[in-house]
């Protein structure tokens, strides 16, 4: 058997947090889905496995899902296996699967709404759906009584979603399969969704293929589909990753403490991207003290480089640095804001050690300590993490009253 195995499509996630190039991202799910289907075609193969999540959940649009029929519809020669996972469940009467639309899918589309076999290619398909968002029950379980019945000579390949069993890397009401669930099953193969990087567990018969198209930063093992061929029952299959994805995440983090050499290189570094500028999802990390005069000019050149990209995402993590002169300016105008740098910048030092440096009176130690046992408040909890977030919080305000 010989066959495309991929899951977590998740056509139609909305994207919010990029704005209106949400549309740019979404557009691009539905290109990939149509290049791995081509692809396929192209290789020759028994069937294609959507193993759970082909939508972001069932509230998507209809365009969502004619676009998807449409796609299936191209290569007629290719058949199409769906199973509905934890985002897009068979819930029955009023799900995704139900809508008008399905009632004139292509012919080369099946979906399972309930577990069942199905026979391709002189083996069998071997598929338990799911019909909820959340479960403690391993769904590879139910494949263990289907696979039972079925003649010990003939290929058979399940086909599921859900967590791996990995003590600490999985919630309990997650779906949580057996990482040795294809042998406990008797299978040749158990293609499974959920996770978006790409993962081999029980001798290479348990997979997850990851998203076919990345959707956060940091998903290094995804942007395939995977090719799966087993020559015969018992072996092992063979597995080969085929790239189809049309955006790629890209991160890049400057430190601009020294200002200028970091604003040249950030500068520098976009538009050495700027030739693939439009198949790039890039989030830039700002951080480090800088004057807030700078920083306005140097986001305002950012934002103009990060344009031509398909999608970007900027995070200022910076903190405002004042010269002497300026926080005594400061103080004046605001004296509130510019003590409240000044006592956190002093309560840092208290709890991790940090150089104080700041030309305004500070509360004395004794009050500061009296102060935080008040409020209840241990030292000792008070991290570099809790005090990066702070800064930044007190500097976006400080930035904003000093530009």
């Amino acid at each position: 058997m010989r066959f495309i195995h991929s899951a977590d499509w998740q056509l139609g996630e909305r994207f919010v947090q990029f704005g209106a190039k949400a549309a740019v991202l979404r557009a691009a799910r539905q290109e990939t889905l149509a290049t791995a289907l081509k692809k396929a075609g192209e290789i020759g193969v028994d069937a294609f496995l959507i193993a759970g999540d082909l939508f972001c959940d069932g509230q998507v649009d209809d365009a969502v899902i004619r676009a998807a029929l449409d796609a299936f519809a191209v290569v007629p020669d290719v058949r199409v296996f769906i199973l509905p996972g934890n985002h897009d469940p068979y819930t029955g009467p009023g799900c995704v699967w139900e809508r008008r639309l399905f009632q004139q899918k292509p012919t080369n589309l099946t979906v399972f709404t309930r577990p069942s076999v199905y026979e391709v290619a002189g083996g069998f398909l071997v598929a338990n759906p799911l019909q909820q968002k959340v479960s403690t029950v391993d769904p590879s379980l139910k494949l263990v009584e289907l696979a039972s019945e079925l003649p010990a000579d003939r290929l058979r390949v399940g086909i599921t979603h859900g967590a791996l069993a990995i003590p600490g890397k999985h919630q309990l009401n997650d779906f949580p399969i057996a990482l040795d669930a294809a042998t406990r099953a008797g299978l040749d193969y158990l293609a499974v969704g959920h996770w978006h990087n790409r993962q081999e567990y029980d001798n290479g018969r348990l997979a997850m293929s990851g998203t076919p198209e990345p959707d956060d930063f940091g998903q290094t093992a995804s942007g395939n589909v995977v090719l799966v061929e087993i020559p015969r029952r018992g072996a092992l299959p063979v597995l080969t990753s085929i790239p189809v994805a049309s955006l790629q995440w890209r991160e890049l983090e400057f430190d601009l403490a020294d200002f200028e050499a970091p604003r040249q290189s950030a500068l520098a570094k976009l538009v050495e991207l700027s030739a693939q500028a439009a198949s790039i999802v890039l989030r830039v990390h700002l951080r480090g003290s800088v004057p807030p005069r700078l920083l306005d000019e140097f986001e305002s050149e950012l934002e103009s480089a990060l344009q031509p990209f398909g999608a970007w995402l900027l995070n200022d993590d910076t903190r405002a640095a004042f010269t002497e002169a300026e926080m005594i300016e400061l103080r004046g105008r605001h004296p509130l804001l510019a003590q409240a740098s000044a006592d956190l910048a002093q309560l840092e030092s208290l709890a991790c050690g940090t150089p104080l440096a700041t030309v305004l009176d500070v509360i004395p130690l004794a009050e500061a300590r009296r102060m935080l046992d008040d409020a209840r408040i241990e030292l000792t909890r008070l991290d570099p993490k809790f005090f990066r977030f702070a800064h930044q919080l007190l500097s976006q305000k400080l930035q904003k009253v000093s530009s």
